[in-house]
C-alpha cells in the first residue's frame, strides 16, 4: 500500500476519493467512535492500532510509503502517535486540517478556552439556553453544570446520565443556516464549539454573530513536531504525488 489515511473527517473522505480516482493504492483507517460512518471510497480499516508500536507494525507490515493524518483536529492522541511512529520509521507524514478560525474577524469576540474543563467553568457565568456542539465524548466535562437548560447536539447519543433540563439532538452535519435558526429559536443564548476550523465560519457561528449569542470556543492543541502541515485537498494530493515512490522503487 502506498498511502495510509487516518480518516473520520470530510477532508479524509474527499482525499480518498481524489487519490482513488488517480489510481493510488491506499487504505483509510477509522477509529470506530461513530457507529454509522459515512461511506468512504477504497479499502478501509476500523479500530485502533494498539498504540505507537502497533501503528509502526502496521506501517511496516503493509509497506506503507506515506501517511496523511486527516483525523479530526482534536484527535490529539492520534496526532501524537502518528508523528512519533513516522518519525521513528523516517516515514513522510502530512497532517491535513482546516485552518483555525482564530483569524476570522468574529473570533475576537469569542470566549476562548484551552479545554473542555475550561469551557465548563466559564459556562457557569453564561446564560441559558446552552447549545453544546462538541460531540458526545467530552460531555462528562460539562455534567457539573447540573440541571440547566442545555441542548446537546451529536451524532451518537451520550452514554452518561444527563442532568434534568438537558436534551439531546442526534443529528449529523453539515448543517444549513435554516436548520441552525430552528435550533437557535429554542432560546439559545450560549454556543459551545471546538475550533474545527475552515476558510469560512460554520453556519452556527455566523448565526451567533448575527444574533448576539455568546460563543465559547475550545482551542486546538499544538501540532506535533514531525510532518508537514496542509490545509487543502489540492495541497494533500500534490504532497502525495511529490512523495510517491518512483516505478523503480516500487
Amino acid at each position: 500500500m502506498d498511502v495510509l489515511i487516518l480518516g473520520g473527517t470530510t477532508k479524509a473522505r474527499q482525499l480518498a476519493t481524489r487519490l482513488i480516482g488517480e489510481g493510488v493504492s491506499l487504505c483509510t483507517s477509522l477509529a470506530g467512535r461513530t457507529k454509522s460512518p459515512r461511506p468512504i471510497p477504497g479499502p478501509t480499516r476500523l479500530g485502533g492500532f494498539g498504540g505507537i508500536d502497533g501503528l509502526k507494525e502496521f506501517l511496516t507490515h503493509h509497506e506503507v510509503k506515506v501517511m496523511v493524518d486527516a483525523s479530526h483536529p482534536f484527535a490529539a492522541t492520534m496526532h501524537d502517535h502518528a508523528a512519533r511512529a513516522c518519525r521513528d520509521l523516517n516515514l513522510p507524514l502530512a497532517r491535513l486540517a482546516p485552518p483555525s478560525w482564530r483569524t476570522q474577524p468574529e473570533a475576537a469576540s469569542w470566549h476562548w478556552v484551552n479545554d473542555h474543563d475550561g469551557a465548563a467553568q466559564i459556562l457557569v457565568e453564561m446564560p441559558d439556553t446552552i447549545l453544546l456542539t462538541v460531540g458526545r465524548q467530552p460531555i462528562s466535562h460539562y455534567l457539573p453544570l447540573g440541571p440547566r437548560h442545555v441542548i446537546v447536539r451529536c451524532v451518537d447519543a451520550p452514554t452518561e446520565d444527563l442532568p434534568d433540563g438537558w436534551t439531546v439532538l442526534q443529528e449529523r452535519g453539515p448543517f444549513t443556516l435554516d436548520r441552525e435558526r430552528e435550533i437557535f429559536s429554542q432560546g439559545v443564548a450560549t454556543l459551545v464549539s471546538k475550533d474545527s476550523g475552515g476558510t469560512d465560519l460554520d453556519p452556527k457561528l455566523t448565526l451567533a454573530a448575527q444574533t448576539g449569542v455568546h460563543v465559547v470556543m475550545v482551542s486546538r492543541g499544538s501540532a506535533p513536531g514531525w510532518g508537514d502541515e496542509l490545509s487543502t485537498i489540492d495541497d494533500a494530493v500534490q504532497w502525495v504525488r511529490d512523495h510517491e515512490p518512483s516505478s523503480a522503487e516500487k
